[in-house]
C-alpha cells in the first residue's frame, strides 16, 4: 500500500480515518467508544481544532476536523496513543491496536464537504448495521438533524451551505441524507487526484501548487497526478502568446520552424506532469525517447545558458498570472 502524501497548512479541513490492525475491532463496548470521543475532546482543547462530523463503527473511525494550526500529525498521535493505550491495558494486550498510519484526506471547505459527511454519516447503513440513521448513536448525525443537543462536533460549519437557518438547513440536510442512502459509492471516498484530494478544480489547484515543488516519496500513490500543477492547455495557451503563434503552429510546426516546442516540451513535463509518451501523444511529434532528451537538454541549457531561461521564465509567468487571480480569490 502507498504511503499517505500529508498535505498540512492552517484551516485545512480533513477526511481522517484509523482502522484496527487485521481489521480487528477496536471498540468492544459503549464504554470504549465513550474513551476515544473523551480524547478527541481533550486534544480539541489541547490542539485547538474543531470537529465538524464524525461516525465510530466497529473496527475503525470516520472524522472530519479543521485543524486552525499545521498540527494534525500531533492530533492524531495523541488521540490514537492515548487510545490504543487505554485498549491494551483494559483488556490486557499488547501491540499495535490500529493498522498501520492513520488516512487523512484534505477536503475544501465548501459545498462538497456536504458529500464527504453524508458519506461519514451513511456508514452504519452500508454496513448493514441498522436500517435508519436515527437507530445509530455513534455518530453526529443527531447534531445535524437537531435531535441531539450536545455532543463533540460543529454541524453549523457545514449545515450552512444548506441553508442560513438552522432549522431549514436541518430540513434540507434530512433531504440530502435521504437521497444518499443507496446511492453512495461503497468503499474509501476518492477525490479526483486520488485518495488525497476533494473539492472543486480552482482548489485542487490550489492545494497541488503548494506541492509543485516538493519532491514526493515513491510510495505515494498517483504522485504524477499530483504533480499537475498546471493543466496542459494553459500551458500551450501561454506558450502560443509568448512566441506570438497560435496553438496549433505552436503544436504542429517542427524542427527549426518551431524552436519554441522544445521549451514547451519541457514545461508539460516540469509544470504539467505529463510524462513523455504523454507529450509525444499531445504534441503528435518524436518518439517518447525523443521527448525525453528534449527534455533533459532544455534543463541543461536553463542552468549554463540565459536565452532559455528568458524563455521559460516568461511562458511560466503567464499562465502563473491566470492562476494568481484564481489564487487570492481561494481561500484555505
Amino acid at each position: 500500500m502507498g504511503r499517505q502524501l500529508r498535505i498540512l497548512f492552517p484551516g485545512a479541513v480533513y477526511h481522517v480515518t484509523s482502522r484496527g490492525n487485521e481489521r480487528k475491532n477496536i471498540f468492544k463496548d459503549d464504554m470504549d467508544r465513550k474513551m476515544l470521543l473523551k480524547l478527541v475532546s481533550r486534544a480539541m482543547k489541547k490542539f485547538g481544532f474543531k470537529v465538524f462530523a464524525f461516525v465510530l463503527m466497529t473496527n475503525h473511525y470516520h472524522f472530519l476536523f479543521k485543524c486552525e494550526n499545521t498540527n494534525l500529525p500531533l492530533i492524531m498521535q495523541f488521540i490514537n496513543t492515548g487510545y490504543g493505550i487505554y485498549f491494551n491495558r483494559k483488556y490486557k494486550r499488547s501491540g499495535h491496536l490500529f493498522q498501520g498510519r492513520y488516512k487523512s484526506i484534505l477536503v475544501e471547505h465548501g459545498p462538497d464537504i456536504k458529500e464527504v459527511v453524508r458519506y461519514i454519516h451513511l456508514n452504519p447503513i452500508r454496513a448493514g448495521m441498522v436500517e435508519k440513521l436515527t437507530e445509530y448513536e455513534w455518530s453526529s448525525h443527531g447534531q445535524y438533524n437537531g435531535t441531539r443537543e450536545n455532543g463533540i462536533a460543529a454541524p453549523e460549519h457545514v449545515l450552512v451551505y444548506f441553508s442560513e437557518t438552522m432549522k431549514d438547513a436541518a430540513e434540507k440536510y434530512e433531504e440530502y441524507m435521504a437521497e444518499g442512502s443507496w446511492k453512495d459509492k461503497d468503499g474509501d471516498v476518492i477525490g479526483a487526484y486520488g485518495r488525497y484530494i476533494i473539492g472543486g478544480d480552482d482548489f485542487i489547484k490550489k492545494i497541488k501548487l503548494m506541492i509543485k515543488d516538493r519532491k514526493l516519496c515513491a510510495e505515494i500513490d498517483n504522485r504524477n497526478d499530483l504533480k499537475k500543477a498546471y493543466p496542459a492547455h494553459e500551458i500551450i495557451n501561454a506558450a502560443a502568446r509568448y512566441y506570438g503563434m497560435t496553438e496549433n503552429e505552436l503544436i504542429t510546426k517542427k524542427g527549426k520552424w518551431n524552436p519554441g516546442k522544445r521549451v514547451l516540451i519541457y514545461l508539460l513535463n516540469r509544470d504539467g506532469g505529463l510524462n513523455n509518451t504523454a507529450i509525444a501523444g499531445l504534441l503528435n511529434c518524436l518518439h517518447s525517447s525523443g521527448i525525453g532528451r528534449i527534455i533533459l537538454k532544455v534543463s541543461k541549457e536553463i542552468t549554463v545558458g540565459k536565452h532559455a531561461r528568458i524563455e521559460v521564465n516568461g511562458i511560466t509567468k503567464i499562465y502563473s498570472r491566470q492562476n494568481e487571480v484564481v489564487n487570492s480569490q481561494l481561500k484555505v
